[in-house]
């Protein structure tokens, strides 16, 4: 790999990219990464990308309290405390994803574009995690019934909105929910789950894709060092993207993007005999991944009451409660 790699401004590429297609996944690169929300606050200060994007819609909310981020979001007064509930009351809650106020400040930040903007030109946001009341929740498999269909629920909003009502959505998740192909691991966890209803465990584009060819594009954040390419990237600017079917980063074996996931086991191999390009359509490019910085959720923030009932939550599934410091 020693030609010149040709790369684009990222929010000049996001307005091409929203001009052939109306849906876009964009990633997260790690939950709680700092660099990549910094990003995400920047293109919402783009004018023309405010003009272009109707829906955003967020991994780490409960659609079911989907009320509270609307009556936010358009303006309204929300208190904290029952703003809280959409990560809160998550399926995810129990790893404390959206405790990290960078989640909260990119809910702020569309928040404050809204009140710049026409009332038919605001961006409304959707949470894209299936609605789960947790005090019907009483064992595992209870919880599993729910989860196990995250990227469905989540693709249908997708294809409700950006397919059956043309709007221009942008979806900002983790990558691994993100990909155009499904992992053969998906199939195998499948036949753990004791739910027929669940035929398929595909990703939210691959399941999007499936239905409607070529209809979601996915940018995801390049970590140079995974890739061995922290010396050809040292000196990109800042927020590049580089095409992934038009250059041979595209072509570099996709095992080598997961690498930070692990089981009880050791790393989960993912994607093996695959190719970047076939996971992904482009690379956000945010900086080395020694520059990154994670933005950890302060325990103060929890009562005791509220900490008891995330360790409750967590037993109930298996996992260990976490330490009383707060």
């Amino acid at each position: 790999m020693n030609q010149l790699i040709k790369t684009y401004n990222a929010e000049e590429y996001i307005l091409q990219m929203f001009n052939n297609h109306n849906i876009i996944g964009l990633g997260e690169g790690e939950h709680h990464l700092l660099n990549s929300h910094q990003f995400f606050k920047k293109i919402l200060d783009n004018k023309k990308i405010q003009e272009t994007i109707n829906i955003v819609i967020v991994e780490f909310a409960n659609a079911g309290h989907q009320d509270i981020l609307d009556k936010y979001i358009f303006g309204e007064e929300v208190s904290i405390e029952e703003l809280q509930k959409i990560w809160r009351e998550s399926t995810q809650c129990i790893n404390q994803f959206g405790e990290a106020t960078i989640y909260f400040e990119l809910l702020q930040k569309i928040r404050d574009v809204n009140f710049t903007l026409a009332s038919n030109k605001k961006i409304r946001v959707l949470g894209g995690d299936p609605p789960i009341d947790w005090t019907l929740i009483s064992s595992l498999e209870d919880y599993l019934k729910i989860n196990i269909k995250r990227e469905l629920f989540a693709a249908d909003l997708v294809i409700e909105y950006g397919v059956k009502h043309s709007k221009k959505v942008l979806m900002i998740y983790a990558e691994y929910h993100l990909t155009k192909i499904s992992d053969k691991s998906r199939k195998d966890f499948l036949s753990k789950i004791n739910d027929k209803s669940i035929k398929d465990l595909r990703t939210i584009t691959n399941d999007v894709n499936t239905k409607y060819p070529d209809t979601m594009q996915v940018i995801a954040v390049l970590n140079p060092g995974e890739l061995q390419l922290s010396e050809k990237t040292k000196n990109w600017p800042l927020y590049s993207i580089v095409d992934l079917k038009e250059e041979e980063i595209g072509n570099l074996p996709a095992v080598n993007y997961f690498t930070q996931i692990f089981d009880k086991n050791g790393r989960v191999v993912l994607f093996d005999g695959h190719k970047i390009k076939e996971l992904f359509n482009a690379f956000l490019y945010i900086g080395q991944a020694e520059d990154w910085k994670h933005v950890d959720f302060q325990k103060s923030v929890f009562t005791a009451e509220e900490w008891n009932e995330l360790n409750r939550r967590r037993q109930l599934l298996g996992m260990k409660p976490l330490k009383n410091e707060r």
